[in-house]
């Protein structure tokens, strides 16, 4: 026995030099990636907004930090407390942006090192030996850091919430399982769940994907421990915990989220129902787990808005094969969970952690970035497949064996984050990729028109035009397209492009008016406000008239409609009506109140300051992000600079 210990503590040193090196390569491979821009959410989230652009860790900028949010239900103060240190330091610089995501993921890649080395040994019937333990596990993490399907999460700047939030789960589950290891053996294990429930916490305050911890702890649970004790009994203490998170989230599930998501108003922004994305998921896991066990570069899209959601079962008849294929997956899982049990493990770890995003929540259909944490579940699987079939081999040449996938996986991976290191080159990959995707290639448009500079005779601005020409008439395509050739068309000296107007209207009076389409019309009236675009007034009168009427539900529409009455066409009162007119007709947010202030004020009406008081009192009670915030104390001190109402004589 104490000959063993040498040997063991050479494989144990040996597998931390390999993880050391791993780390290291990983850094090296993703380097070149980071010299790349903002691109896609980053633009909207980032690069336009202030929230987090703080200049000093005062307490009020760290409390407006934490305050300000991107999106989602729970909010996301890490993630962006994480993005204002970066702005005190760097900026807004997208390299130090993306070095800080790096960082993170190889923090992440440790901690799966971690896991795998408490999981490993406890998955008792597994085919790898005590001596190859530690190797397997660095292995997997190599494989976890280096997959090219990673990059795209990695380098995209706002998906910082995604690693954040993995880094929380991951932390998560590896305190969980020293928990229960410890108390399997006797010893007490309240400070490691006292961990474990702190890091749960760390991840949703990056992003709420960090719930899948939850079901990740059960299948540990299930397929690891089997809810037993150190004595092999069933635990109550165990079966009580996962019974305090399961009943409420059934719960929660089918009385709040399902019947929410029925609602034909949660939907009434996507061109798909509700039936039509749950059978999407089928072959969009599928091509998730095609992606991951053949990761070529060109297969990687980054955007897939040209997937069309199913109209049915067998139509197209990929819908029902692929989703009998998962199913089947699924059952295969269950059978091998007692013989396979990483393998049980890491089919099952897929499926659950798109439990979230592959459900009824009206998100889109798919992204890359869903596989960050997933990935890690096909990696188990082949661990335990490869070390059974080299179990019989010497244990350098099994290492040998797993290590020649690690190298190739790092060589995609090196291709795709030089694909990222210039904007330009990703644009252009991007589009050729997926010619059908009408994001990608307004996108590529769109960096055409910047390398044009506002030259209308160079080529870059003709081949920015047939670029959008080509976005605009992709089916499922956006209004941006058709605004930017509206705008470019204007500029180019050629008047009023009529029929290019018609088709932006068309879009924009569709059912369907999504954050892009709103994104277009602000972009049209502003470049008209500006006095860059020739369009009548009557033009633009008409089309906001119109989407109002259509959609009066969508409050930005009214201000921007507002705005327009106000500044384009010098009617105050009309614009003032208008804002009223909303506020009257029931409920509205709060940036409809502000908006009437703002006008209210402008009009130094003294009959308008007494109504623009009473709404900024009411505003000052509310929990305003800060940039609101402070337009309603700006408006405030307005206030009480305001002229006194002269005297009545």
């Amino acid at each position: 026995m104490k000959s063993s210990t040498p040997a063991w503590s050479g494989r144990q040193a040996l597998a931390s030099i390999v993880m050391a090196l791993l780390l290291g390569a990983t850094a090296l491979v993703y380097w070149p990636g980071l010299n790349g821009g903002f691109i896609f959410d980053d633009l909207p989230n980032l690069l336009q907004s202030d929230a987090w652009k703080i200049s000093s860790f005062t307490p009020a900028a760290i409390s407006g930090a934490l305050e300000s949010d991107i999106s989602g239900s729970l909010g996301r103060p890490l993630a962006m407390l994480s993005f204002a240190a970066n702005h005190v330091w760097t900026g807004q610089d997208p390299f130090a942006l993306k070095v800080t995501n790096l960082v993170m993921h190889t923090v992440n890649g440790l901690l799966v090192f971690l896991l795998c080395r408490q999981l490993f040994p406890l998955a008792a019937q597994s085919a790898l030996s005590p001596r190859r333990t530690n190797l397997a596990c660095a292995l997997v993490a190599g494989a976890w850091l280096l997959h090219p399907l990673q990059a795209s999460t990695v380098l995209y700047t706002v998906q910082r919430m995604e690693i954040g939030a993995t880094a929380g789960v991951l932390a998560c589950l590896t305190a969980y399982l020293v928990a229960r290891r410890r108390q399997a053996q006797g010893s007490p294990g309240r400070g490691w769940y006292g961990l474990a429930g702190l890091a749960f916490l760390f991840g949703l305050g990056f992003k709420e994907s960090a719930l899948v911890a939850l079901p990740l702890l059960f299948l540990v649970e299930a397929l690891v421990f089997r809810f037993r004790d150190g004595r092999g009994q069933q635990s109550k203490q165990v079966l009580a915990f996962h019974a305090l998170w399961i009943v409420p989230a059934l719960l929660v599930y089918g009385l709040v989220v399902v019947p929410d998501a029925w609602q034909a108003s949660e939907y009434a922004h996507r061109d798909f129902s509700l039936v039509q994305r749950l059978l999407s998921q089928g072959p969009v896991l599928a091509m998730y787990l095609g992606q991951i066990l053949l990761p070529l570069p060109d297969d990687m899209l980054f955007y897939y808005d040209h997937i069309q959601a199913p109209q049915g079962l067998f139509s197209p008849p990929w819908t029902a094969i692929s989703l009998a294929g998962l199913f089947a997956l699924a059952a295969l899982a269950l059978t091998m969970r007692n013989r396979w049990p990483l393998v049980s493990l890491g089919i099952l770890w897929f499926f659950a952690c798109h439990s979230l995003t592959s459900n009824v929540i009206p998100l889109e259909l798919a992204f890359e970035h869903r596989n960050y944490l997933a990935l890690l579940g096909p990696a188990l699987v082949a661990c335990e497949i490869v070390s059974r079939l080299t179990r019989r081999l010497h244990g350098d040449a099994a290492f040998a064996i797993g290590l020649a996938p690690l190298l190739a996986l790092a060589g995609l991976c090196l291709i795709q984050a030089s694909t990222w290191g210039d904007p330009f080159r990703l644009a252009t990959a991007l589009a050729g990729r997926n010619p059908e995707s009408p994001r990608a290639n307004y996108a590529l448009g769109t960096r055409l028109h910047e390398a044009a500079q506002g030259d209308t005779g160079s080529p870059q601005w003709s081949l920015a035009l047939r670029q959008f020409e080509i976005a605009a008439d992709l089916p499922g395509s956006s209004a941006l397209p058709d605004q930017a050739l509206v705008i470019m068309t204007s500029a180019d000296g050629a008047g009023f492009p009529a029929a290019r107007w018609q088709a932006l209207e068309a879009k924009l009076l569709d059912p369907a008016f999504g954050a892009d389409d709103l994104s277009a019309l602000h972009s049209v009236v502003a470049c008209r406000l500006a006095e860059r675009c020739d369009i009548p007034d009557a033009s633009v009168v008409g089309l906001l008239q119109r989407i109002q009427e259509r959609h009066p539900d969508v409050h930005v529409v009214a201000i921007i409609r507002a705005n327009f009455t106000w500044n384009g066409l010098g009617d105050q009162e009309a614009a003032i009506a208008m804002l009223r007119d909303r506020r009257a007709r029931g409920k509205v947010p709060y940036q409809v109140d502000l908006a009437l202030a703002e006008f209210l004020l402008a009009s130094k009406l003294h009959e308008n300051s007494k109504e623009a008081a009473t709404l900024l009192a009411e505003l000052s009670g509310l929990d305003l992000p800060p940039e609101s915030r402070a337009r309603v104390q700006a408006l405030q001190a307005g206030l009480e600079r305001f002229p006194r109402e002269p005297e009545p004589q």
